[in-house]
């Protein structure tokens, strides 16, 4: 198969593309420059930025699966800006159309819990989309543009939607790769309350289930990647306390929830079992010990 990853040096990208590479397809990756690539065999890459991804179909030529991970503004208060959002949804629907009109058979479009909104309880695919942030909006309305342009180019959508991953090699402005540092320090670590439902979902259960999105016959539409581990974000911190046998002060409360309001995640991911096949395989304690593994050799290194 011949698969094209946009955002290719992203978190997700960079780990699909070597589950790509390693199965023996051939894997385009679409980066903005060549600052962070690195040599990956059966892995080609193109150099563009997206403001130009009206370009991807004469660069690149048809492809069996295009899976979109490229977009800006995914972190903090660039969520609520409807400028930039709307030019990711601009941008993005430029470089897809282009590889319709290529002949690509199937679009993989990464979506979020953001394109839910909020809800207190279990999220489905059935779960009305009422996103609350330019970030959600935007995200909704590519997955259902995308949509309507599959259908009129006979082709296939499918669309992951991540709702908390995590693994080696992500955000160091994450709470758990924050947290994590801190811990290692023993220094004191600022929470929120820590009450609200989470599910963590580790890397490599997330790259699995999009792998089988690209390449196995499946219905359209959206599936949800969780873990089915869901719990209190504070009883995940709690057991990264036990990992790491910190001395580390733990202050639940000190960071307030932000102005859109407490976020839950708690999302239905029966679809993706029965339909795919797909079961988490990594517990929580096991990835972030794979983590600490990781920081213990960045370390090392410094």
């Amino acid at each position: 198969m011949k698969i094209v990853i946009t955002g290719g040096n992203s978190f997700i990208g960079k780990a699909l593309a070597r589950k790509a590479a390693k199965d023996g397809n051939q894997v385009v990756l679409v980066v903005r420059s060549a600052a962070r690539t690195e040599e990956i065999s059966n892995v080609s890459y193109e150099f563009l930025p997206m403001e130009q991804y009206k370009k991807l179909g004469s660069l690149i030529g048809t492809c069996d699966c295009m899976i979109n991970l490229s977009w800006d503004g995914t972190r903090g208060s660039t969520r609520m800006d409807r400028k930039l959002q709307q030019g990711n949804y601009k941008n993005t629907m430029d470089g897809i159309i282009s590889m319709l009109e290529t002949g690509c058979k199937r679009i993989v479009t990464a979506g979020s819990q953001a394109e839910y909104g909020h809800h207190d309880g279990v999220i489905s695919e059935k779960t009305p989309c009422c996103p609350n942030t330019e970030y959600g909006i935007a995200k909704l309305n590519l997955y259902e543009s995308v949509r309507n342009a599959c259908s009129e180019y006979k082709a296939e959508l499918v669309e992951p939607r991540f709702f908390s991953l995590y693994g080696p090699g992500d955000y160091s402005g994450t709470m758990i790769m924050s947290t994590l540092t801190a811990m290692l320090k023993n220094m004191p670590c600022r929470l929120s309350a820590g009450v609200q439902m989470w599910d963590y979902l580790y890397l490599a259960d997330a790259i699995d289930g999009v792998w089988k999105l690209c390449t196995q016959p499946c219905e359209s539409g959206a599936y949800n990647l969780g873990s089915g581990d869901v719990r209190t974000l504070k009883s995940y911190v709690m057991e990264m306390a036990e990992i790491t046998k910190t001395e580390s002060e733990l202050h639940f409360g000190a960071v307030p929830y932000p102005e859109t309001g407490m976020v839950s995640i708690w999302p239905d991911i029966s679809r993706m079992k029965s339909e795919l096949g797909w079961k988490p395989q990594v517990p929580f304690k096991t990835g972030i010990e794979q983590i600490l593994e990781d920081l213990r050799k960045e370390s090392r290194k410094k």
